[in-house]
């Protein structure tokens, strides 16, 4: 068993894991993913604090499949370019994706969360892990220049301030002649909600930057360009899931205020 100590922000990461976990138990899984509930299998930690965060299994596996949907999308036209996993946390996408070896794969993280990805996980040809804060420049200079790349940043951006988003979008959009960057936002009552929920609060950590109109981020960054929008409650109204489940999301999709509580961003730049 792997003894994981993980606080504040690094603790989430044991959480999307256990919701993914908990996906793959199902008799009818979203995302199905294996590695997540082998994981759970192999780390020596009370999981059981998460319980108040089951409702949101659904949430996060859909978020997910459409996560690996993109970046599935974008290998079959780019079988050559850059994936810049952020905050990959113990996300086993690479390994779901499985990409061709021509593609450069980096999955990036802090230090200690990356040590502990590097000992549950194998090695694999041409992915890189990088151990750096997100927020921290001097990892850049170890990402190719000269390639479209696709930027993932499922779960991170809502942990950031909104001047630290701004500057890492700037940073991707000078780094790379072009590509796509895809990220989840949540409404601002969202966050005024999760302050109250016992497993973030627990973990010292809570949503910090949120978005009401996507189209704000193209007036900051002029190179980028909204692609697709797509509301949590559209996806999971589309998921293969007991009809029991999909009548919150078609309530929430009537009021304009709650169909938006959570969305998936994918930009062009």
């Amino acid at each position: 068993m792997e003894r994981v100590n993980l606080t504040g922000v690094k603790e989430t990461l044991l959480m999307v894991l256990y919701l993914r976990a908990l996906d793959s138990r199902a008799a009818r899984p979203i995302l199905g993913d294996a590695y997540a509930d082998e994981l759970v299998g192999r780390i020596d930690y009370d999981f059981g604090r998460f319980a108040s965060l089951r409702h949101s299994v659904r949430t996060i596996a859909v978020r997910s499949k459409q996560f690996d949907a993109w970046v599935a999308r974008f290998l079959a036209e780019h079988p050559d370019g850059v994936v810049l996993n952020l905050g990959c946390g113990l996300d086993s996408r690479v390994f779901r994706i499985d990409p061709p070896r021509t593609v450069l794969w980096y999955d990036l993280d802090y230090p200690e969360v990356v040590q502990l990805r590097e000992r549950l996980y194998p090695a694999r040809d041409g992915v890189v892990t990088i151990g750096a804060s997100v927020t921290d420049g001097s990892w850049w200079a170890r990402v190719p220049t000269d390639r479209p790349a696709l930027v993932l940043a499922e779960g991170l951006l809502t942990y950031l301030t909104e001047p630290d988003v701004h500057r890492l979008l700037d940073q991707v959009i000078a780094h790379f002649p072009g590509g796509q960057v895809v990220f989840d936002v949540t409404a601002p009552w969202v966050a005024t909600v999760s302050k109250h929920n016992p497993a973030l609060r627990r973990a010292g950590t809570a949503f910090d930057w949120t978005l009401r109109d996507p189209h704000e981020l193209e007036r900051h960054q002029p190179r980028l360009r909204l692609a697709e929008d797509r509301p949590t409650v559209e996806l999971l109204r589309e998921a293969n899931i007991p009809a029991r489940y999909r009548i919150l999301p078609a309530a929430l999709g009537l009021f304009p205020g709650l169909r938006n509580f959570a969305r998936l961003l994918r930009y062009t730049f």
